[in-house]
Parts: C-alpha cells; structure tokens; sequence
C-alpha cells in the first residue's frame, strides 16, 4: 500500500475515534437534555455522526480489504428508481421552501433550513452519481 494510502487510512481512523466521541457525547446530552429542541438537533448531530464513520469505514476497506467501483451496468440497472427518487427529492425540496415561508418562528425556521440544506444534499448526490453512469 502507498505512503499516501496509509497516511490517508491513519487520518480517517483518527477521525473515526472522534465520530464515535461525539456519538457517545450526543447520546448523553440527549439523556440530559428536556428540551425537545435540543433533543433532535443533539439526535441529528448524532445520527450523522453514525453515518459519517460508516463512510470513512468503506474508504478504509476499500484500500485495507478490497476496492471498490460502480459501473455503467449497476448504475443502468437501478437508474430509473434513482431519476424516481430524484424527482421526490426535488418536491420534497420545494416543500420545505414553502413551509420555511409560512412561519415566523425562528425555532422553525432554523428547523426548515436544516431539512431544506438536507434534502438539498440529497439532490446533489444523486445528481453528482449521473457522473458515475458515464
């Protein structure tokens, strides 16, 4: 394996150890917490976190066990369901636009613009996927 390789794998294991220390720290603000506020903004910090480690675990196998691709083939196989699920998000997204505008409470506000950022990163990962079909 490359120098690179290794040091790349040794950063994302570092970051790791920090993901599962904010998941252990967020669970316990979540336990303390009584507001349900700072509940779900403390359980969505977390739960990205769940994710986040299970990405870098996937870089880490593909160069610690076995590489990974995608080709035009799996990608062709499923795009119909993805351009399907693509144009959900895109409603979904107009949705939460709407909604944003349809209150003054900044608690809410601040909600929306989460879900909103959020499914806007959905949207993006599907489109930036198409690359991928090539």
């Amino acid at each position: 394996m490359e120098d690179k390789n290794k040091k790349l794998i040794e950063i994302l294991k570092n970051w790791q150890k920090l993901e599962d220390a904010s998941v252990q720290s967020t669970t316990d603000i979540i336990r303390s917490a009584r507001n349900p506020f700072l509940q779900i903004i403390m359980e969505i910090i977390r739960q990205d976190s769940v994710v986040h480690r299970r990405v870098q675990q996937l870089i880490i196998d593909h160069f610690e066990k076995q590489e990974f691709s995608i080709s035009a083939e799996d990608l062709k196989e499923l795009w119909d369901k993805i351009e399907e699920h693509d144009e959900m998000e895109r409603k979904v997204v107009a949705l939460a636009e709407q909604a944003k505008e349809e209150t003054d409470s900044p608690f809410v506000k601040y909600l929306l613009e989460y879900l909103l950022h959020d499914e806007k990163k959905h949207d993006k990962l599907l489109e930036e996927l198409e690359k991928f079909k090539k």
